[in-house]
């Protein structure tokens, strides 16, 4: 059933040729992934800007249009849009409206010590995966240190992991935040410490076997001026 829902942007990050952009909804308070019909469900850049051009940012209140609920396994946070209808920004959200958004489960998903070579806790496996019920998380974590190293990949020339501690368990996840990555990217090699942040966490579609968790969203304390202006 169509409807139009405004939620607070908490991620619009890299996914294969455009964007996964997911948020919670102000009025059910519940996670929304506004998906395209494409087989990556990807948004396109003319699909998620607003009237004006601009390009939807972290903290935006986004009013949105949405054609149909269309879960896929446990990512049940899935809508499909509304191609034909602009975006519109609505507001903006502050620091301390994302204390009464904040999450704290136990664990991300499920850890058992399944890791990447240059992760950790970063992966479910397909068979691992029936009981899952959702694939975003919103969590508050004290520090997260960003770790820039030389891609494996030689068409990249470096891959950024976000490193941090949540409820007793070390993660290093990779990030898809593409203002972070860049940013990051264009320091070079080496380790930079964050404070005090929210960290948008997203469980990816299946690749070679496996759920990937990933960092869609770095939201520093700092960074976030009061009133969310």
């Amino acid at each position: 059933m169509e409807t139009t829902k405004r939620l607070v942007c908490l991620a619009n990050s890299r996914k294969h040729h455009g964007r996964c952009v997911a948020g919670i909804d102000m009025a059910s308070n519940t996670w929304v992934r506004p998906i395209s019909d494409r087989t990556g469900h990807e948004v396109a850049e003319h699909e998620r800007r607003y009237g004006n051009g601009a390009e939807p940012r972290v903290l935006d209140v986004i009013e949105m249009r949405l054609v149909e609920r269309r879960r896929s396994g446990f990512q049940r946070e899935n809508w499909l849009i509304d191609s034909t209808a602009r975006w519109k920004r609505a507001g903006r959200v502050a620091w301390d409206d994302l204390r009464h958004l904040e999450q704290r489960p136990q664990r991300l998903w499920i850890n058992n010590g399944d890791s990447t070579k240059r992760g950790l806790n970063d992966r479910v496996s397909v068979a691992q995966a029936d009981g899952l019920t959702d694939s975003l998380k919103l969590i508050r974590v004290d520090s997260v240190t960003i770790a820039v190293a030389p891609a494996y990949d030689p068409s990249k020339r470096f891959e950024v992991r976000a490193e941090f501690r949540y409820s007793g368990f070390a993660y290093i996840l990779k990030m898809t935040d593409c203002v972070y990555e860049e940013k990051f990217k264009g320091k070079g090699v080496g380790r930079y410490r964050l404070g005090e942040s929210f960290l948008t966490v997203s469980l990816g579609e299946e690749w070679c076997g496996y759920y990937y968790k990933m960092v869609a969203a770095i939201i520093e304390r700092r960074e976030v001026r009061s009133g969310g202006g």
